[in-house]
């Protein structure tokens, strides 16, 4: 986008409209996945929150920002010292969602509305919103400080608005944020894409929700 202040505003409004979005669903009570498994026609809800993500966060970007496509584009294997870290991250976000998963299911009741075979639709749609949502933080919003603010200035501008978005989470989640927000952000910087980034994020997700659901409806599908 050539003019500077038009990607400022198309930023601010899309950041306020997801934010205006995020805070419905918490009245709603169907913040995340444990919620929506609790309320009937609760997964078809946060179906829909991922995709309106979908679109505001990533289609409208990729359409509006050219230049940044490369985040999405471009991917090459980094240097040992960068993948090696990497690596250890991924299995260790693996881990540290497992323990929580079990967590979550001895303190949370069983579903009765779904059955583990609704997972795909969702799953689908959730890794597309994951890529939408690190395209939009670590992408648009990230390169587009960069160009008006050092590296440490522009990691900790992007980290605050991250934080913010999850202001309607629990404290311990809303504060892991934080260092989890500047691990994304340094990635993407040395890597220049926002594909190991995802990968992470996924990984951090993917490992808890997939446990979650199959726990929570583990009862329904024998029943």
């Amino acid at each position: 986008m050539e003019n500077s202040q038009d990607i400022w505003v198309f930023i601010s409004v899309v950041f306020l409209t997801y934010f205006l979005l995020s805070w419905i669903y918490e009245k709603l009570d169907i913040w995340n996945l444990e919620q929506a498994l609790q309320v009937r026609n609760g997964l078809r809800l946060l179906n829909m929150r991922h995709g309106l993500g979908i679109v505001l966060l990533g289609v409208l970007f990729y359409e509006i920002c050219p230049d940044l496509r490369f985040l999405l584009n471009y991917i090459e294997i980094p240097r040992l010292y960068i993948l090696l870290p990497y690596v250890a991250l991924v299995f260790s976000a693996a881990y540290i969602s497992y323990l929580a998963s079990k967590k979550a299911k001895d303190t949370n009741d069983d579903v009765i509305y779904y059955k583990f075979e609704q997972a795909w639709s969702y799953f689908i749609i959730r890794t597309l919103f994951l890529l939408s949502y690190e395209f939009f933080f670590r992408g648009v919003l990230f390169f587009t400080f960069l160009e008006y603010f050092s590296l440490v200035e522009s990691i900790a501008l992007t980290t605050i608005l991250y934080l913010i978005i999850h202001v309607f989470d629990s404290k311990g989640k809303m504060m892991g944020t934080i260092p989890f927000g500047i691990i994304l952000c340094v990635i993407t910087y040395e890597t220049q894409s926002i594909w190991y980034a995802f990968v992470l994020h996924l990984t951090l997700s993917a490992v808890y929700e997939i446990s979650i659901f199959y726990g929570k409806t583990l009862k329904t599908l024998k029943s």
